[in-house]
Order: C-alpha cells, then sequence, then structure tokens
C-alpha cells in the first residue's frame, strides 16, 4: 500500500472517529427514546448500522453532522417497524390458514411473470425480485445495491406503474406481483 493511501486511510479514519465521539451518545439515547422497552442489545445494533453507513458514505472534506445521523437513525426504525409489520402479517396469514388458489389467481401470476420479463430494466427487475420475492426491506436493498432507500423506492414505483400499464390495471399490481412471487417459490 503507497505512502499516500495510507495517509488517506489514516485521515478517513481520524475524520469518523471524531465523527463517532461526537454523535454515538446522542444517537443511541435518540434510538433509546423512539425504542421503549426493548433491549440494549437490539439498540446498539440499530446504533451500530447507523455508524456503519456513516463509515461508508463518509467524506473526509464534509463530515457529516447529527442530523444527517439522525435522519438515518430514523429511517434503520422505519425498515424496523416494517419488518415488524411484515412479520405480524405473515403470523396472521397462517393464524388464518391455507387459502386455495383460484385458477384465476394461477393465471394472474404467469401474467404478472411475463410482464417482469417483457416490460422492466434488469435493473427494476433486480429490485422486484429482491422486494417481493426475498422480501427484504427498501435500506436492506439499497445496501445490497449501493444505492439509496429513495432510488429503491423511485425504481420500486417505475416497476410497478410499468407493470401496471402492462397489465392493464388502475392500481399498481402488489397482490399480483406478491401471488406471482408465491407461484415462483413453489416452481
Amino acid at each position: 500500500m503507497g505512502v499516500r493511501k495510507q495517509a488517506r486511510q489514516a485521515e478517513r479514519a481520524a475524520v469518523f472517529n471524531r465523527v463517532f465521539a461526537a454523535n454515538w451518545a446522542r444517537v443511541q439515547h435518540h434510538v433509546e427514546c423512539v425504542l421503549e422497552g426493548v433491549g440494549e442489545e437490539e439498540v446498539a445494533d440499530l446504533v451500530s448500522e447507523v455508524f456503519a453507513l456513516a463509515w461508508l458514505k463518509l467524506d473526509e472534506r464534509k463530515p457529516m453532522g447529527l442530523l444527517w445521523l439522525l435522519h438515518v437513525a430514523d429511517n434503520k426504525l422505519k425498515d424496523r417497524g416494517r419488518k415488524t409489520r411484515a412479520k405480524d402479517r405473515a403470523l396472521e396469514a397462517l393464524r388464518r390458514g391455507p387459502v386455495g388458489e383460484r385458477p384465476s389467481d394461477i393465471l394472474d401470476a404467469l401474467a404478472v411473470r411475463h410482464a417482469i420479463a417483457v416490460v422492466l430494466t434488469s435493473r427494476e427487475k433486480r429490485m422486484i425480485v429482491l422486494f417481493y420475492w426475498d422480501r427484504l426491506s427498501a435500506g436492506e436493498i439499497a445496501e445490497l445495491l449501493r444505492c439509496s432507500q429513495s432510488v429503491v423506492f423511485t425504481t420500486l414505483s417505475r416497476a410497478r406503474a410499468k407493470l401496471s400499464r402492462e397489465l392493464g390495471l388502475e392500481r399498481p399490481p402488489d397482490a399480483a406481483i406478491a401471488r406471482a412471487a408465491n407461484t415462483l417459490q413453489t416452481d
């Protein structure tokens, strides 16, 4: 490793250490206030995720401040809430028991799969698969694809609109995509 690269990494680490030291306690306090009644380990995990993202996004010339860190923490909290709601919906579906598929459900799923293959770009297909098939949150997709959550939401929205137009639907085809995901998992 070259001398310049080592010096740059040392500068980057020093800047991050200053950001971390100045803001860790305040971000932790913020998360604790929002997540009342949860264990210390869960709070520490969430705060660690915030600072891991801060490390990835760090620009030594313009280090992020407390507001940026709190915004990231709020996004992580929203992701956690979405995961919790999705888990609750899944448990509720299990409690209700299996619902038999109608032939029209299978045809809808095939139509959606065909539309996905024909109309979407490779990036849109990837995000649809990650969101509906793999059940990843927008934050997880953003981390995986190294983009922002807003890019994920915009791309998913654009993909849904394309699918809606292709399928002749008035509303985005969330339910149809979910059914297609279920049939794909059984294939």
